[in-house]
């Protein structure tokens, strides 16, 4: 009963995702089950009209006939195999489009787990589209098993009896190798997913520099020989037991036609059958023990797809359930003051999923509209979690959020972000031109592009390029891009965030891999860039945030401090040290503050 419910829900999605699919799909397979049956009977009616001495004119109309049928089906199956091709292209690109945008959608701190990503993997060959494939092949095998059924009950009802009865012994051999092809697939996907990775290290070009300078071509090829060696054996294995199925089932088949080949010409050799029966029943009989396997094959690969549909169903359950940030897109826009942006964090605490790793505890304070606020603390203190809760990468495990006194989590999502400019740590640049790199897929003016690239520091490189804005990066996808340095980089990344002209602004360590001197000038325009915006400052480099209006000290998840440059340094505590630290470390080297 369960699978029948669920091969329902198969035809219902595929149905109302891929109507054309279905269509086309239903009908190309029932006419190209119908040409061999018609060359069969075809066959069977020229060879009847020759032994019983019909004129010559009388058998040209029957070969007229058949012909006529022969090539109006081949034609009409011709069109519907075009048109087959297109709808399943149209359906293979829209299911790589849901997936692509599941990654989109899925909360930020799924997107990387294992499991998800196993579960990802299994659910795309449980995919409705390719179940139904299946589904038409069997749509073939009904009709030629139908027209050959109806061939037998006509010149050999008996026949039906003894095919039925060897039939058997096949359902079952077949419904077992395709229960062991199921799971040798599930028990491989996380094999396949840890093949993939290593792939990509061996190929990726943002991991090349470190593959060659620290020489992990030994530890990828161990990983890599480690994964292999497993599944081959776990293959053989799988190999063994299914090559005694396909054998008993050569077997069963050949046994299958020997009876009928035998049973046929003892039909004939007493006179109970034609010439022209004897030929049809040859036909048919060659034509069914092609098929006989594929059928019952097919009925079992859909059977255990069907099964599978089961991990399909789960995985877009779970996509519903844990895409609730990005669901908020679909609530009514929110009335917000446009011209004040307040920030307040209400007793926020977060954990981690599915861990009892605490990051931030009870977090309460509020960013003034305009105010610049530096946050500061030890690696793994909290900061840029703090950053991630703010752009809703992550809900609060506890405690709200609230600009201009509005829980942001009743904000839909895309509206709550065009208020935000954020340049985060762990930037990325992508393999198009500058301008698409800087806008995306902001309706933006020329002037706000080279306004905020002037600003971020960018201008000299673009003015220093033949294309301008409209340069491709990296050469993944133009052999003409061009790579960037690390501060060239950054310097991009800040400009994407001045285009959005937000009045938000998140700055996580945006002059990490900038040199001194474009760290100084940075640091000297930081004053113009932000002003009138709300600023969030990450830094480690504690002489950078003497432009904040205040500055809080995050220590184990906790704010320990919180004051002004100044008012830090007269209370001799932690960022007091960190900055003694710093400085005595840079007079020492020579590095001006």
């Amino acid at each position: 009963m369960k699978k029948l419910t669920i091969f329902s829900e198969l035809l219902r999605y595929t149905w109302k995702s891929h109507k054309s699919l279905v269509f086309v799909t239903v009908f190309e397979n029932i006419f190209s089950a119908t040409l061999p049956l018609i060359n069969i009977v075809g066959i069977g009616a020229i060879i009847d009209a020759l032994m019983n001495e019909l004129s010559n004119k009388a058998v040209m109309n029957i070969i007229l006939i058949i012909t006529a049928l022969n090539l109006g089906v081949s034609l009409i199956k011709y069109v519907l195999t075009y048109l087959h091709n297109i709808a399943a292209r149209k359906a293979s690109d829209k299911i790589q489009y849901d997936y692509m945008r599941d990654g989109i959608i899925v909360n930020y701190h799924w997107a990387q787990d294992g499991s998800v990503l196993d579960m990802k993997k299994k659910s795309m060959g449980a995919n409705p589209v390719f179940v139904f494939s299946h589904i038409g092949n069997f749509i073939d095998y009904i009709v030629k098993f139908s027209g050959i059924l109806f061939i037998f009950s006509i010149l050999s009802p008996l026949f039906i009896i003894m095919i039925s009865a060897t039939s058997a012994i096949s359902i079952v051999i077949t419904f077992k190798i395709r229960k062991l092809d199921f799971e040798f697939e599930n028990e491989r996907t996380e094999d396949s997913r840890k093949l993939d990775y290593l792939y990509n290290l061996m190929t990726r070009y943002e991991y090349a520099k470190d593959v060659r300078i620290n020489n992990l071509k030994t530890l990828i090829i161990q990983k890599n020989a480690g994964i292999v060696a497993t599944q081959l054996v776990k293959l053989k294995e799988f190999i063994r037991l299914k090559l005694r199925f396909d054998s008993l089932s050569v077997v069963i088949a050949v046994v299958q036609s020997v009876i009928m080949y035998l049973y046929f010409s003892y039909r004939v050799y007493i006179d109970s059958l034609t010439i022209a029966d004897y030929s049809v029943l040859l036909g048919a009989v060659t034509l069914l023990t092609s098929i006989l396997i594929g059928f019952f094959d097919n009925i079992a690969v859909i059977d255990r797809m069907t099964a599978r549909m089961d991990i399909f169903l789960e995985y877009k359950k779970w996509m519903r359930e844990n895409s609730d940030i990005f669901a908020t897109n679909e609530i009514p826009q929110t009335v917000i003051d446009e011209k004040h942006n307040q920030i307040k964090f209400e007793n926020v605490s977060f954990v981690y999923p599915n861990t009892d790793i605490s990051i931030l505890r009870n977090l309460n304070f509020v960013l003034k509209d305009g105010e610049k606020v530096g946050i500061v603390g030890l690696n793994g203190s909290g900061k840029t979690t703090l950053v991630k809760l703010l752009l809703r990468l992550y809900t609060p495990t506890q405690g709200k959020i609230l600009l201009n006194g509005i829980d942001i989590n009743t904000i839909p999502l895309e509206q709550y972000l065009k208020r935000i400019g954020a340049v985060l740590q762990d930037f990325n640049i992508f393999a198009y031109s500058i301008k698409e790199n800087v806008v995306f897929d902001n309706n933006v003016s020329e002037d706000v592009i080279n306004n905020a690239i002037k600003k971020s520091g960018f201008a000299g490189k673009v003015e220093s390029l033949r294309d301008g804005v409209n340069t491709i990066l990296y050469k993944e996808l133009d052999e003409n891009g061009i790579e960037l340095s690390g501060g060239e980089g950054q310097k991009l990344a800040l400009a994407r965030a001045l285009c959005k002209d937000t009045g938000i602004l998140i700055l996580d360590e945006p002059t990490s891999t900038l040199d001194p001197i474009a760290e100084y000038e940075m640091f000297s325009s930081l004053h113009d860039i932000s002003k009138g915006k709300t600023t969030i400052f990450i830094s480690h480099r504690l002489s950078s945030t003497k432009f904040c209006d205040r500055i809080f000290v995050i220590q184990d998840g906790v704010i320990t401090e919180d004051g002004s440059h100044s008012e830090l340094m007269a209370q001799g505590g932690l960022y007091a040290d960190m900055f003694e630290f710093q400085a005595k470390f840079y007079r020492e080297n020579g590095v001006a503050l």
